[in-house]
C-alpha cells in the first residue's frame, strides 16, 4: 500500500470505531495490512494530513481520535485543541529564552 492508500485506511478505521481509537489501536489494525511506518508518530502524521490537508472531521482528545459527527464533538475537538495553548505557548517561549540567553548575539 502506498501512502494515500494508508490514509485512506486510517480514515476508514476512525470512521468505523465506535467512541476514541488511540494511534497505538489504529497502528495494530493497519499493521495486520501493511507497514503503516516505524512509529505511532506517523500515523499521527497522516491524521493531520488528513484534517489540515483533506477536510475531513477527525477529532481528538486525551482518550483517542474520533469521527466528528455532530456538534458536540466539534466542541470536544476544538476545546481539547484550544486547551494545549497555553503549555505550547509556555514551552516555545521558554525555548526562546533559553536561546537568547545562550546566544545574546543571535537572538530569536
Amino acid at each position: 500500500m502506498n501512502k494515500i492508500q494508508i490514509k485512506a485506511r486510517v480514515l476508514e478505521i476512525i470512521n468505523n470505531s465506535v467512541g476514541y481509537i488511540t494511534s497505538d489501536d489504529i497502528y495494530s489494525q493497519l499493521l495486520q495490512a501493511v507497514d503503516p511506518g516505524r512509529t505511532q508518530e506517523t500515523i499521527r502524521l497522516y491524521i493531520r494530513e488528513l484534517v489540515n490537508e483533506q477536510n475531513n472531521l477527525i477529532g481528538s482528545t486525551n482518550k483517542g481520535y474520533f469521527k466528528i459527527n455532530n456538534p458536540q464533538k466539534a466542541q470536544e475537538a476544538i476545546n481539547y485543541l484550544l486547551s494545549r495553548i497555553p503549555d505550547l505557548q509556555q514551552r516555545a517561549d521558554t525555548l526562546r529564552d533559553v536561546w537568547n540567553t545562550s546566544y545574546p548575539d543571535n537572538q530569536i
